[in-house]
């Protein structure tokens, strides 16, 4: 396998609410080495990929269910300085705050 670059094996996921990233921390932390940056709009969680063959596409398959479990529909991911884009599931919008106008 060839070596992963400094970009290349980090894996940054973009969740909004602290307590979902929190969550997804934990999901990943027996496997991954991870991180969880909290910033003012949103929160970073980060991965490590390891130097096994298909590792990536097993953080993928998690991430997945992960976002099918919490509803969120989908996720903003970035690998090797590129942004994307994750789909699983459907959201629940009844579990979304409502906005309150005065």
């Amino acid at each position: 396998m060839a070596e992963l670059t400094e970009t290349a094996d980090l894996v940054h996921f973009e969740i909004a609410d602290l307590a979902a990233a929190v969550r997804l921390t934990r999901r990943l932390a027996p496997r991954w080495t991870v991180s969880l940056h909290e910033r003012r709009d949103v929160n970073l969680v980060t991965a490590r990929l390891r130097e096994q063959s298909g590792d990536f596409a097993v953080l993928l398959r998690e991430l997945e269910a992960w976002v099918e479990e919490e509803s969120l529909c989908a996720i903003r991911y970035e690998v090797d300085d590129r942004e994307y884009v994750l789909y699983a599931g459907e959201a629940d919008w009844q579990a979304i705050p409502q906005a309150r106008y005065a």
